[in-house]
């Protein structure tokens, strides 16, 4: 073992606390401000030259992002400087333990203790993406617990420089069970979705006492988060709280839009969930209750370049809140607005929430509940004939054969998700053949690429 330097820069080394892939993080004094310092030091021996100086160009940017990220659940950065020509962070010094630390000791924890906690890392992380700043590695071993029960995340916008590429990447990454799937997939930019995401898997572990995606090696693990739908929950925690398996669902989705839009969404939705929990919800702490106000956005565009729809009518959407909340309780204001937020159009937002509704029979009750909000029209018959009609003159009586339905069904599913189903019934109410029923189908496909593509499917 090598020896303590005696100081790194101004800071003198008391003890070393910490070894990782890419170096040692030690405890020191600060001697001009009087203060306990974690430092963070940081190996390029291994580097080139040139691979160096870029690397330490992109460190020193990276911890200056960081050290805007100015938030009582944030370990603040203190400092940045070269010591014998290697790059250090000084940060706060955190006294407690991981959450990872914590985990292995006891697997499981209660639903109310382990909202509280992730409340606080998505008040964390709200904080730093208004500052531009993505954390790329939110995990348990990331996230700290004070001995006052403060949740302290660490390694904000420095993470990815931390696990610089080499040719023993995943080594030094560790587990990608926490990846969101863009990042599986090596896409070159993630936003705040991505952290959200990673968020969702560290919730899910603390409850259920696993990792949501498990595998043999890295390929598999990375394959399944891409995949593999979300496991449920225990059932003890299911009946715990029944709507945390949605929220889940919702943080975990696999493409970036179809998850909330910021953590403090999902802060919201995790604290609607706590009421749920009964009385055992009174142990959250303080800090965790504190709600993060963000300024509205305008919706931005989908994952396939789509434009959103103009903004929907308020009253609309209230009612369409009000309508929801019977079936799936308070979640539905944060189910309605997040939906909303992203542009879709009214018949979408609906087919969208109505997936939130566990019950089948349940779901069809609530299709039927909100059909004047949203009258879909059958597209006008492709020659500009007349209405369209079967042998006896009845709109809309033609029964299609339900194989023709489920396979719509499935080719749509592709290219809309899970609203599909509700988009092949309500198109083969309106329609007297099986070529208009894929037509009005494709009418729900805004890129006409994809568009043709669907229609396409119907030949094959």
């Amino acid at each position: 073992m090598q020896p303590l330097p005696p100081n790194i820069g101004r800071y003198v080394v008391e003890e070393l606390v910490g070894v990782g892939g890419m170096g040692q993080i030690y405890k020191a004094q600060d001697p001009v401000l009087r203060r306990t310092v974690a430092i963070k030091l940081i190996s390029t021996k291994l580097m080139s030259g040139a691979d160096r100086a870029d690397y330490i160009k992109r460190f020193r940017r990276e911890a200056e992002a960081a050290a805007r990220c100015s938030h009582p659940n944030i370990v603040a950065v203190y400092d940045f400087a070269l010591h014998e020509e290697q790059p250090y962070l000084a940060m706060e010094f955190v006294r407690g333990r991981s959450l990872r630390q914590l985990l292995d000791d006891a697997p499981v924890m209660e639903v109310p203790d382990a909202i509280a906690i992730i409340t606080q890392v998505l008040d964390a992380l709200t904080a730093a993406h208004e500052q531009g700043v993505i954390h790329r590695d939110i995990k348990p071993g990331n996230i700290m617990l004070t001995t006052e029960q403060r949740v302290k995340v660490g390694d904000f916008g420095i993470s990815t420089l931390m696990n610089v590429e080499t040719t023993t990447v995943f080594s030094t990454i560790g587990t990608p069970s926490y990846m969101s799937p863009e990042q599986c997939r090596g896409d070159d930019v993630v936003d705040g979705r991505s952290d959200i995401f990673s968020a969702g898997a560290t919730l899910y572990e603390m409850v259920a006492g696993e990792r949501a995606f498990q595998g043999r090696n890295v390929t598999e693990v990375s394959h399944r988060i891409q995949n593999d739908t979300l496991p449920l929950l225990p059932a003890h925690v299911r009946n715990a709280a029944p709507r945390l398996q949605l929220v889940l669902e919702r943080a975990m989705g696999k493409h970036p839009a179809d998850r909330f839009d910021t953590g403090a969404d999902m802060a919201e939705a995790l604290r609607q969930v706590l009421g749920e929990a009964g009385p055992d919800s009174t142990r959250i702490a303080p800090e965790a209750r504190v709600t993060t106000v963000v300024a509205p956005r305008p919706p931005r565009e989908d994952s396939a370049g789509r434009k959103p729809h103009p903004a929907l009518d308020p009253t609309l959407l209230k009612t369409l809140e009000e309508k929801l909340r019977s079936y799936v309780g308070p979640v539905a204001r944060v189910l309605v607005q997040t939906g909303a937020a992203r542009g879709r159009s009214a018949a979408d937002l609906v087919a969208e929430v109505a997936q939130s509704v566990p019950d089948e029979a349940d779901r069809e009750r609530f299709l039927r509940e909100t059909a004047s909000l949203v009258r879909i029209r059958p597209p006008a018959p492709p020659t500009g004939g007349p209405p369209l009609s079967d042998s006896s003159g009845r709109r809309g009586t033609v029964s299609l054969p339900e194989q023709e339905l489920e396979r719509a069904q499935a080719v749509l599913t592709q290219f809309v998700g899970p609203i599909a189903r509700v988009l092949v019934r309500r198109a083969a109410a309106n329609v007297s053949s099986v070529e208009l029923l894929w037509q009005a189908l494709a009418t729900h496909i805004e890129s006409p690429a994809e568009r043709a593509a669907f229609l396409k499917r119907r030949q094959t």
